[in-house]
């Protein structure tokens, strides 16, 4: 949960978030969808180990995968860590167990930023990366909710900002043409992975600038401008109240 939650002035301002941030936010939290938790060897019951065959157990739910803050500084592909328990066959006692992805640490090249990273991956988005040909298609194409990493949306939102920049765009023509199917505008790619409390403290500083920039202008000048865009527009102006009050002793 946000702190900022707390703060009823905070609050406020997640009603004025920006709505394809707060639609991509909802997004996030969508469970994954392709993933098979069982094996299905077409045999629909187990044997235990007093020799007696059960049915197979399925869930209608899938089982809670926990995500450690570790998973966010790596890429684990959708994977997290599972709880639960083992069988010992020689006693036939229930033993806890604790199943995690298989990690292993990979350096990695990024084409748009030029740049290369070592980073932490799972085998699993080892896999995917390899399969989409590439660490910035792996990032570009993947949802955020099945990259579900802050390091993951971090790069993705730099590798966004690069594509929309027109001097890379002048520089490096080929890769800019390679990846134009993933450009969106500057204002929703700086808003791509942030975190809740990171978007509040972004709305909150855009509109601490704004404010700052319209009390900088007289407001002689404001009402003059207003003045003559209503003159301009054909606008009826109230006057006649005030002139009264004005000339009336």
């Amino acid at each position: 949960m946000s702190r900022f939650l707390f703060y009823p002035h905070a609050r406020d301002v997640i009603q004025r978030l920006p709505e394809f941030y707060k639609k991509n936010y909802l997004k996030r939290f969508t469970p994954i969808t392709n993933v098979s938790y069982f094996e299905d060897d077409g045999e629909p019951y187990t044997r235990a180990s007093n020799n007696a065959l059960y049915p197979k157990e399925h869930f209608d739910v899938p089982p809670k995968v926990i995500f450690p803050e570790e998973s966010q500084r790596a890429l684990w592909g959708g994977e997290g860590i599972v709880t639960g328990f083992i069988e010992v066959k020689r006693t036939g006692t229930r033993v806890p167990k604790t199943w995690g992805p298989e990690l292993r640490q990979h350096l990695f090249h990024s084409e748009v930023l030029e740049r290369w990273m070592m980073i932490i991956v799972s085998l699993t988005a080892l896999k995917q990366i390899e399969r989409m040909k590439g660490l910035d298609f792996y990032l570009l194409k993947t949802p955020e909710n099945e990259i579900n990493s802050r390091l993951g949306l971090h790069i993705k939102r730099e590798i966004l900002m690069k594509l929309v920049d027109p001097e890379f765009q002048r520089s490096k023509p080929d890769i800019a043409a390679k990846y134009a199917n993933f450009v969106i505008p500057r204002e929703e790619a700086e808003w791509v992975g942030l975190t809740l409390d990171e978007a509040i403290k972004k709305q909150m500083k855009i509109e601490y600038e704004k404010q700052r920039l319209e009390a900088s202008v007289p407001k002689k000048i404001t009402l003059s401008k207003t003045l003559i865009e209503r003159l301009e527009s054909g606008g009826k102006l109230h006057l006649i109240p005030l002139l009264l009050s004005k000339y009336s002793i």
